[in-house]
């Protein structure tokens, strides 16, 4: 019969009922992780494959947990056979860290049988993460863009075009960098024109503010070709 009393005081058991529960309730602590994260995240194509890796990855932990139990031998010769295999994988997105190495707890305490540690944490976690989801912290204020457009070099020279523009661009945007300057030779005809090349990284206040300062441009005399790239920033829980 299964003793619930040597889960919940962090006591080794090796039984195969007490397994099975161990791998069952990292099983479902991971869901519950994933599914916080799935409603959660802002990413407009769902990572499936990390959400499968976030309920996949407490079992195997659960299980190293269990076979080490308390052998210093056992530990260190499943360290040296863990580091025989190498993890290429990226996460670019310290948000996604957080949540993998969550998971991974909850496959840590469930393995080393501190059940209601494994579930009062999770349970914690998700709180955590639907409030400061439904918050103001997980509001995006503010968008992240590269502005780019091109102005006839004689244009450039005849007149003060350039602060023309850097004025416009600080009165439309949070904040303007220039972070490309760049003189080509484009041929039109049989006349070679020299075009200057400017790339702007802007802070701008909404996508359509973007745009209207693009249409703003496009109409202005000398500007050509005008086109914006926006700059996903890292989702916010």
């Amino acid at each position: 019969m299964f003793d619930f009393s040597s889960l919940t005081n962090n006591l080794e058991g090796s039984s195969l009922t007490n397994v099975i529960v161990i791998a069952l309730v990292s099983f479902v602590l991971s869901s519950l992780i994933a599914l916080i994260y799935q409603k959660t995240s802002r990413e407009l194509e769902s990572p499936k494959y990390f959400i499968q890796a976030l309920i996949l990855i407490s079992i195997p932990v659960a299980t190293v947990m269990q076979a080490i139990g308390d052998s210093l031998a056992r530990g260190l010769g499943m360290l040296g056979a863990l580091a025989i295999i190498r993890f290429r994988t990226t996460l670019r997105n310290p948000r996604n860290m957080v949540f993998m190495f969550t998971s991974i707890s909850v496959g840590i305490a469930a393995g080393v049988y501190g059940i209601t540690i494994a579930v009062i944490g999770t349970i914690g976690f998700c709180l955590v993460v639907l409030l400061i989801h439904y918050s103001d912290l997980s509001k995006k204020t503010t968008v992240i863009a590269s502005l780019q457009f091109d102005i006839p070099n004689t244009i450039l020279l005849a007149s003060n075009k350039r602060n023309l523009i850097e004025d416009h661009l600080s009165n439309a945007c949070v904040k303007v960098n220039l972070s490309k300057y760049a003189i080509n030779n484009k041929k039109s005809g049989d006349t070679i024109i020299q075009m200057v090349s400017f790339d702007f990284k802007i802070k701008i206040e909404s996508k359509e503010k973007a745009r209207i300062l693009v249409n703003e441009l496009a109409i202005m005399d000398g500007i050509f070709n005008v086109r914006i790239n926006f700059k996903d920033d890292y989702e916010k829980i």
